[in-house]
């Protein structure tokens, strides 16, 4: 229902209800609202839509929102300030509509209901049909599809039978603790054991060999926590001290079917559990600004998103920089091996693409707005202190979900937090990494040259790509405030983001926050206006 202003201009009075007020009380009213509800007041009818478009009203409105410099009515022409709103209500998601929806089994509710225990010794598919056992050395797979358990296959743990690579043999006690990470068909087991990791294919016959490696990237850390990602083509390993992470095998291109799972073969190939697609410690993020590597800086809690623009879109912390801690949403190129033409992450080329706001980096905007609380709508926010994050995106690229976990031990119950960010539209994503291309190449004389490229691009598909530019920088920044989900208990084992239609045919974004117990589902519908 947008708006202009010249069709606003013809609107009249009339005396019915809400209506019949005088214009300047409706646009009095109008200032004691808070913004989610002035953005939702907007779209009830053209009458109120014509009150809102105000320059003074909108300027009330925007110094409540985290935007800096702050608007005023006196500097900005009414369609600028319009503009800006509908970037900050975009941004800031205030027509998000969220829609709780029932509960469904969590990955170990059927095996605990048939008499298996969660711990570190068990693991289960994410629809619990099939559960992985550790026990005294003895590795046990069961079908827990049904009412009753079947045991599927035995075998031991290959702890004495081979050397690992350069490292030591896995000569471990019964009693020693291993991380375990089951694939998503359940075929495939990972066991870690400090910096050894073996990968088992359940299939096989319980004599035959494993796939092992002695991780020398780990060195000065241990094993701490293990997922496999990109359907199975990679394993993301987390490390103990400073949120480390990487990434061993290599994730799958774009064009290959997103159906098509890794198998054993793949572990074994030179592109399998032997090459390393990614160390987090190498990464040297390039900010936005002119300038080379900010190289203070380092990230966190690592994780791959999906492939973008000859590399992978990822989602991490981001500390030091002389920043608060945050969260960013940053592009990776890859190139390929001569050796083993298996992809690896290029660890200069880190781009960061969109800053995604903290407790305390967003002070700057939250502090200094007009709401009577300080930080308002915006006081529950992460804060981004190296937990070993899980993220999804959405199908389309819009929308990030971030979970994270209490670092408090003493909880008797693990807490995890979930989060919605706003993401910038793929075509601007592709902008910001070809011209830091360019940039790292010297092929742009000036930042204002490229900015003024911008301005002339197409913004249909995105509200927020209308930015006030002023001599070729923009006048106002709208921070990336995430829109608090929930908090719910237990450690958050699958984040899944899916397209979905409404009843009434619109779009939405269904949202899946999976534990060992329960998993808990959302739906986030688009008000438009």
């Amino acid at each position: 229902m947008e708006n202009t202003l010249e069709r606003v201009s013809t609107v009249h009075q009339v005396s019915m209800g809400a209506t019949a007020l005088p214009l300047e009380l409706q646009q009095q009213v109008f200032s004691y609202l808070d913004t989610k509800s002035f953005y939702a007041a907007r779209s009830v009818c053209k009458w109120w839509r014509y009150a809102s478009v105000d320059a003074v009203t909108l300027a009330r409105q925007l110094k409540k929102l985290p935007i800096l410099p702050p608007a005023d009515a006196t500097t900005g022409s009414p369609r600028e300030l319009q503009r800006l709103f509908n970037e900050a209500a975009h941004t800031l998601m205030l027509g998000m509509q969220v829609r709780r929806q029932p509960d469904a089994c969590g990955a170990m509710s059927r095996p605990q209901q048939l008499g298996f225990l969660a711990g570190p010794r068990v693991t289960a598919t994410s629809n619990g049909n099939r559960t992985v056992t550790l026990n005294d050395r003895t590795i046990a797979v069961f079908d827990t599809s049904g009412s009753k358990t079947k045991i599927l296959a035995q075998r031991p743990l290959n702890d004495l039978k081979e050397t690992v690579g350069s490292g030591p043999w896995l000569k471990v006690s019964p009693t020693s603790y291993h991380e375990l990470a089951l694939s998503s068909d359940g075929s495939l087991l990972a066991i870690a054991q400090e910096r050894t990791i073996q990968i088992y294919d359940l299939s096989a016959e319980p004599d035959s060999f494993t796939v092992n490696e002695y991780v020398s990237s780990a060195a000065g850390h241990y094993i701490c926590g293990m997922d496999f990602e990109q359907d199975d083509h990679v394993l993301r390993v987390r490390l103990s001290g400073k949120g480390s992470v990487l990434y061993l095998g290599t994730p799958p291109t774009a064009t290959r079917a997103s159906s098509e799972k890794a198998t054993i073969d793949h572990w074994k190939s030179k592109a399998g559990l032997k090459h390393l697609f990614l160390d987090s410690t190498l990464l040297a993020p390039t900010t936005q600004t002119p300038g080379a590597a900010d190289s203070a800086a380092r990230v966190s809690g690592l994780q791959l998103l999906r492939p973008l623009h000859n590399g992978y879109l990822v989602a991490a912390q981001k500390h030091g920089g002389n920043e608060s801690s945050h969260y960013i949403l940053a592009h990776v190129r890859c190139s390929t091996s001569i050796t083993t033409l298996a992809l690896t992450a290029e660890p200069a080329s880190m781009t960061v693409l969109a800053r995604l706001e903290s407790f305390l980096s967003a002070w700057d905007y939250t502090l200094n707005g007009l709401n009577e609380s300080g930080v308002g709508l915006w006081e529950n926010m992460p804060s981004a202190h190296e937990h070993h994050p899980s993220f999804a995106m959405s199908p389309d690229g819009t929308t990030l979900v971030l979970a994270e976990r209490d670092k408090k031990r003493i909880r008797p119950v693990s807490l995890t937090q979930l989060f919605v960010y706003r993401l910038p539209s793929e075509r601007r994503l592709v902008s910001t990494i070809e011209e830091q291309k360019r940039r790292k190449c010297g092929g742009w004389t000036s930042l204002a040259g490229f900015l003024r490229k911008l301005e002339h691009a197409d913004s249909s598909s995105e509200t927020e790509a209308e930015d006030v530019m002023k001599n070729g920088v923009a006048k106002h920044t709208v921070a990336r405030i995430p829109l608090c989900l929930s908090t719910i208990q237990g450690v958050v084992t699958e984040l899944k983001l899916e397209n979905v239609e409404t009843t009434d045919g619109g779009k939405a974004v269904a949202l899946s926050a999976a534990t060992a117990e329960a998993t808990k589902m959302w739906t986030l519908v688009e008000m438009s206006v």
